[in-house]
């Protein structure tokens, strides 16, 4: 493909907070592949912030999957708001049908995914749904520019983020109401998507009242999260002013985790968030692979102690009571931050 007549990039990527992080190489790629090409992204609402962040994206534009653009109807309307907007290629990134399908409606002539799901009946490029044996998740995402003649082996598969100044000061309003330093605190995010990805309440108590006595420390998560983080706070014997559940944006926690000292950290979005802003990281695997979705900086540190039936992905019963993740104990992660 003539990277000259390649003018507007359209890179449909309608997965999780991670996904969307961890596409950052490929955002370099195609940055790199057609250097006069300005880049959107269309994401769902969740990951727009996110998305925002990435230095590689010119531009996002939002997917409401399961609100105003539900359904056939909703794709139909997708597609038509994109197919004035003059885009030269397009790069389905989920294995999922939907993006293929919204590109081939709008008309975009250069149309590239994967072969799952019958997308390459809407395809003009097809690379593989098989992955090339188990490699880190970045890589993985590289696959799909193969068409492309972009060989994921000789790439800069590194994450980067962009956080505006806008929301740095945004979170100095947020550090004065919360008694948060300007840097070198430490950050717990015990709670990931689903249950046995979390650290039990136990060990996270122990690890918020360890460092409590010796630096500030401070608990991450969600809205959905906040009754939990809460109940190990007032194990820990922490101020409810240190549990952020739901009180940080995005670009806020991304300017938040610039200035940490260190994550400690389960399987979840904070943790390649971390990874892009340069913040050390503890991560603790339990049933998802470290190789795939870990910390990848010199100074972190992976604690995974496997079983036999790790990783599950969270799938089936767990017949062993979560030892995947419960074998590492508190005075392990404690030791590592040291370390």
């Amino acid at each position: 493909m003539d990277a000259e007549s390649i003018r507007k990039i359209l890179v449909i990527d309608l997965a999780f907070i991670g996904d969307v992080i961890l596409a950052t190489p490929t955002m370099r790629a195609l940055k790199t592949r057609f250097p006069k090409a300005s880049l959107t992204m269309l994401t769902v609402p969740l990951t727009a912030e996110i998305a925002a962040l990435d230095p590689y994206v010119d531009e996002v534009l939002v997917y409401d999957k399961r609100g105003r653009d539900k359904g056939l109807l909703g794709m139909w309307r997708m597609a038509r708001r994109l197919a004035p907007m003059g885009f030269d290629l397009c790069v389905s990134m989920n294995f999922a049908l939907r993006g293929a399908v919204v590109a081939w409606i709008a008309g975009i002539p250069n149309r590239l995914g994967y072969d799952a799901q019958h997308a390459k009946f809407f395809l003009t490029m097809v690379a593989s749904h098989e992955r090339d044996g188990i490699k880190h998740e970045t890589l993985n995402h590289l696959e799909v520019l193969r068409p492309l003649g972009v060989d994921d082996k000789n790439v800069d598969a590194s994450l980067s983020m962009n956080v505006p100044e806008s929301a740095r000061e945004s979170l100095e309003k947020k550090r004065s109401e919360r008694h948060i330093p300007p840097d070198g605190y430490l950050v717990l995010c015990p709670i990931g998507s689903y249950a046995r990805k979390n650290l039990s309440m136990a060990v996270a108590a122990h690890i918020a009242r360890h460092f409590s006595q010796r630096r500030a420390i401070f608990m991450i998560g969600g809205k959905a999260e906040e009754k939990q983080l809460e109940e190990i706070a007032k194990l820990a014997e922490l101020p409810r002013n240190n549990v952020l559940a739901g009180a940080l944006t995005l670009p806020e926690l991304a300017a938040f985790l610039e200035k940490a000292a260190c994550l400690i950290t389960v399987d979840t979005g904070p943790l390649h968030i971390a990874q892009a802003v340069g913040c050390r990281t503890i991560a603790v695997f339990g049933p998802t692979d470290p190789v795939v979705w870990g910390p990848q900086g010199g100074e972190d540190v992976i604690l995974y102690q496997k079983t036999d039936c790790s990783p599950c992905w969270g799938k089936g019963k767990c017949e062993k009571r979560r030892a995947c993740i419960e074998g590492t104990t508190a005075r392990e992660i404690i030791k590592a931050v040291g370390r």
